[in-house]
């Protein structure tokens, strides 16, 4: 299970001083000229789709099954396109949210102790990380937080730089908040590893 988009992981070299982040480390929001962009490219994709459907009906073919094979794979192909950008505004969002909500909380944000109870990584062929999440045990139960590749373009983060089960970690919560409040988790890059970026 992933962690809300909220609640963050962020690496650093040293434990910086005992006061909590004035905003939370997560991605801006989806900008309108990036929406209206995709927008435009999907809805010229389903144009596209189309023609090419209609294409498959009233021109011959090796028979009917070749129309429909390829009507269902180009409409599941379109389809995917638009839940795909509809998952990027859900997610762009959310974590609109939960930076309006740690924004408007500065005076009810707690530090916790805490120690990393599971780590899950995803990487990629070379076995670099592009995400991790961890699950940390505090004297107030558990929090999760993910940590993601700032950009795209951003080198992946080699495996020697993944904090280690057991280690200790920082965590700043919203006091009194429910599971979905935004969290930022502490956590220190292994010292064999170098300095942090």
């Amino acid at each position: 299970m992933s962690a809300p988009a909220g609640q963050v992981v962020v690496l650093v070299d040293r434990w910086p001083d005992p006061s909590p982040p004035s905003e939370l480390p997560v991605r801006g929001p989806l900008r309108t000229a990036s929406r209206v962009l995709l927008v435009a490219l999907l809805v010229l994709a389903a144009a596209v789709g189309v023609e090419a459907i209609v294409l498959l009906w009233t021109e011959p073919t090796p028979g009917w099954w070749f129309s429909l094979l390829f009507t269902l794979v180009l409409t599941a192909l379109v389809a995917a396109l638009w839940i795909a950008y509809l998952g990027a505004v859900a997610h762009s969002a959310e974590r609109t949210r939960a930076r309006t909500r740690w924004a408007e909380a500065t005076d009810r944000i707690e530090l916790l102790d805490g120690t990393i109870r599971t780590r899950t990584a995803s990487t990629i062929e070379d076995g670099g990380i592009d995400s991790f999440t961890l699950v940390v045990t505090t004297t107030r139960g558990q929090v999760r937080g993910r940590w993601e590749r700032p950009t795209s373009r951003s080198p992946m983060l080699p495996q020697t730089r993944l904090p280690e089960v057991g280690a200790r970690a920082r965590v700043w919560r919203l006091r009194d908040a429910d599971d979905d409040a935004p969290v930022v988790i502490e956590v220190r890059v292994p010292s064999s590893a170098g300095p942090a970026h």
